[in-house]
């Protein structure tokens, strides 16, 4: 019980102090923009990586995996068949879909994982699937359904491979599949 109270206490510290230095502007105007891009383009691809590198392959690739794809492939499948019965278009009924069945397990899910249960490869199976599988779909039928931007089909079927942290995702589970070991001075910062 102290472990779930420590790791939701650790969380909360790190909520309040982010809210301090927001209402006290410490981080000037473009703070928050700047943050945002750098949690998103470094340190959650970054955190993936390490995750997933010294991941055990056979507690991703294991029953919680398939659970995983079936209860979300089961909750999209709800918004999809109403966003059709409704004529939402698919752009709505995506991220609806998307929005339906999510599960926060990055933002919340490793450290609960890491303060709770000592080990933030179970949530490997939920990250991998979601990032590596549902994004890029997602991301690529987004685009295919846009009018916005005209390219060429073959670069908007990579889409997906410009996401910086289903990149993070993939190289951590490709270190670990090969047994690539990234020397510590390197895998520490």
């Amino acid at each position: 019980m102290q472990g779930v109270l420590s790791g939701f206490a650790v969380i909360a510290v790190v909520i309040g102090v982010g809210y301090l230095i927001g209402r006290r502007g410490y981080l000037g105007d473009g703070g928050r923009e700047v943050l945002t891009k750098l949690a998103f383009h470094v340190a959650s691809p970054a955190l993936l990586f390490t995750t997933l590198a010294q991941a055990d392959l056979s507690v991703i690739f294991s029953n919680r995996l398939l659970v995983t794809a079936m209860s979300t492939a089961a909750a999209a499948g709800v918004f999809v068949a109403v966003g059709a019965v409704r004529g939402w278009g698919v752009g709505r009924t995506t991220i609806g879909a998307l929005c339906s069945s999510y599960v926060n397990s990055g933002n919340l899910g490793i450290p609960i994982a890491v303060y709770v249960l000592g080990d933030a490869s179970l949530v490997a199976p939920v990250l991998l699937f979601q990032l590596i599988g549902v994004t890029p779909v997602a991301l690529t039928i987004l685009d295919l359904a846009s009018g916005g931007e005209k390219r060429p089909l073959w670069q908007r079927l990579l889409t997906p491979l410009r996401n910086p942290i289903a990149l993070g995702s993939l190289a951590g589970v490709a270190a670990s599949g090969t047994g690539l070991h990234v020397p510590g001075p390197l895998m520490d910062p």
